[in-house]
């Protein structure tokens, strides 16, 4: 096996591989400054995640669970459905715990930036800003701008990237989540509410970069006008437009990329703390089988599929009519509406997706029609 592990990263990825491979034995090195730390997202794990990882449903505090979605069409019709719990949960709060289990079981933290490495006769040199250290084996866990990646296949292209921006807020009287859709923008703005505050943002479509605030400031203006706005946030993820992205190799004789760093994002909800931990798992595996190329073979049996259908179905997705008469469809279909929730969840696949909406389609059209009667009288 090899026992030489290095760990550039120190986020769910990176962490949860330390603690994956300490439970097989082998101490890995994680290299982190930064660690834990709040991050632009909205923070929602999925019933999914957390039935896979169980380690998730641990976190000790600054979590809330909610159990509905309320989606909102380009035109501002509203669709409320429920029925999956998912845990809203504080970034620095999970990454924390995350990192703490991973050496509370033997794995090494270093806390220093890693600036650049470089392959050499017997693995890598790993430089940081106070020193050099020597690796059989480097993992990249350093999300989007990868040091691991630059090096080793190049960095991700800004067409691959998604751009968001946002608030961390208190004020939000709300016990759901809220995800608003738009005419003009391939991506939603969203209200996670948490225990002590909101992640209040909007992102995806990074050709709109530079008119995420407008978007973001009439949303505020339109939903929560009266919150405290207690920090701001910003920020690059990966979220692929390209199906081809996906053929990219994640892993080589003595390195791996996962989580953000491998670009293992949904590209249509930006989610990612799932595939950071699936990755890591599977990592994990090929290490402790003594063959980190096996990790592009597990991963791509695993979830490549779903990442490829998810980016070809991303366009469809986003198109404003099929947005709004897919939350018309949530609100007349109760069918329909489980479809939706159980994508949110992360228990509907996107290679599914199609094959399902038309095996239920005479229920879902049936239920339409009652629901028009029903709002008619």
């Amino acid at each position: 096996m090899i026992e030489d592990i290095a760990i550039i990263g120190g986020g769910p990825a990176g962490a949860y591989l330390g603690y994956c491979l300490a439970q097989n034995g082998i101490l890995a090195t994680i290299y982190d400054d930064s660690h834990p730390r709040e991050k632009p997202c909205g923070g929602g794990v999925t019933p999914f995640a957390l039935e896979k990882f169980p380690l998730l449903k641990g976190v000790p505090s600054s979590y809330r669970y909610v159990d509905k979605v309320l989606f909102i069409s380009p035109e501002g019709e509203q669709a409320m459905v429920g029925g999956r719990t998912i845990m809203n949960v504080s970034r620095e709060h999970l990454d924390g715990y995350l990192l703490q289990a991973a050496i509370d079981s033997g794995a090494r933290l270093i806390e220093e930036r890693v600036s650049s490495i470089e392959e050499e006769a017997a693995g890598w040199l790993i430089r940081t800003e106070k020193s050099e250290y020597h690796s059989r084996l480097v993992v990249g866990a350093d999300g989007v701008n990868s040091v691991v990646r630059r090096t080793t296949v190049g960095r991700i292209q800004r067409e691959n990237m998604a751009a968001c921006i946002g608030y961390f807020a208190r004020g939000v009287e709300r016990d759901y989540n809220v995800m608003r859709f738009f005419n003009d923008f391939k991506g939603y703005a969203w209200i996670f509410p948490r225990e002590t505050h909101s992640s209040i943002g909007v992102g995806l479509d990074i050709k709109q970069a530079r008119s995420l605030a407008k978007y973001l400031n009439g949303f505020i203006e339109e939903y929560c006008p009266n919150i405290e706005k207690t920090s701001s946030f910003g920020a690059l993820v990966p979220a692929a437009r390209d199906p081809r992205f996906y053929e990219i190799p994640c892993s080589g004789k003595n390195w791996i990329l996962i989580g953000d760093a491998a670009g293992h994002v949904d590209p249509i909800l930006g989610e990612g703390i799932r595939y950071a931990l699936w990755g890591a798992e599977l990592a994990a595996e090929a290490i402790v089988d003594d063959d980190p190329i096996k990790f592009d073979v597990l991963w791509r049996n695993a979830y490549y599929r779903d990442l490829v259908e998810a980016c070809r179905l991303r366009e469809f997705v986003y198109d404003p009519n099929m947005l709004g008469l897919g939350v018309k469809m949530i609100s007349r279909s109760e069918t329909f509406a489980g479809i939706m929730m159980g994508l949110i969840a992360g228990e509907q696949t996107y290679r599914g997706l199609r094959g399902r909406v038309i095996a239920n389609l005479p229920q879902i059209v049936s239920e339409a029609k009652r629901g028009n009667t029903l709002k008619k009288t």
